[in-house]
């Protein structure tokens, strides 16, 4: 078996409650036996005006089982500098590039067609959910496409680019959930995993993380209640993230 970290296999015992392999996350202080997301004081806190954030413990978790000190990782949708933060702190080496970056270290680019020069051995995906938020007004920005098929080809055209740039048999890992939109629940995550898995990645979990306690989210929640009991929908279980390998 190919060796993708730095795990002790023989002393697997000692990750237990630190590494997890469970399929569902949930936030703290909700505990019935699934994955309780810890708080790390080693590791960065998330901004409270940057909207599309996703957690520090996802990058801890992935970059923790699948890459080396000292080997390189892509996150090819920046946001907020998250997963270069994390990699800092596990002693890897990140390269980060967004079309708005938000942090002087992320390089502003295109992911469709920026090169990073070398090849990487783990590659972040954290697209934006169609047009659910706003980004900037930019045509390049995935944001910004009024309808899901032409978002579905912008989104080929970057793993187009990016997967090319992976190792065999290393790892990527999408973080996309679903939409609500036209009076239907759209699994948008889905079809992007879809878009990935036809680039010669094989899927090897779907993860779901509850999205916990969200800005807005309590004060909204009799109003979404009652949309939701009058559209016949349900909310959302969660965030999906995928681990993808390349075969």
């Amino acid at each position: 078996m190919a060796n993708y970290n730095e795990i002790d296999y023989q002393n697997w015992k000692k990750y237990l409650g630190d590494i997890t392999t469970d399929a569902i996350w949930i936030t703290p202080n909700i505990n019935n036996g699934k994955f309780e997301i810890p708080k790390r004081d080693f590791l960065p806190k998330n901004s409270n005006t940057f909207h599309g954030l996703f957690i520090p413990e996802i990058p801890y978790q992935f970059i923790n089982r699948f890459s080396k000190k000292g080997e390189i990782i892509w996150d090819c949708f920046g946001g907020s500098g998250t997963t270069k933060k994390v990699a800092d702190i596990l002693n890897r080496k990140c390269i980060i590039n967004d079309l708005n970056p938000k942090e002087d270290f992320i390089i502003e680019a295109d992911s469709k067609t920026f090169n990073p020069e070398k090849k990487v051995q783990l590659i972040f995906m954290h697209p934006p959910y169609h047009n659910i938020i706003k980004y900037s007004s930019k045509k390049d920005d995935g944001s910004n496409f009024k309808d899901i098929n032409s978002f579905l080809e912008w989104f080929e055209d970057i793993a187009d680019n990016v997967t090319k740039h992976l190792d065999k048999n290393r790892f990527l890992i999408l973080v996309c959930g679903n939409i609500y939109q036209d009076r239907e629940e759209k699994t948008l995550g889905v079809w992007c995993k879809d878009i990935i898995v036809k680039k010669g990645f094989k899927c090897k979990s779907h993860i779901i993380k509850d999205y916990g306690e969200t800005k807005g989210g309590s004060k909204n929640y009799n109003l979404n209640y009652y949309r939701q009991l009058k559209g016949n929908y349900n909310s959302f279980y969660g965030d999906n993230i995928f681990i993808l390998q390349k075969n």
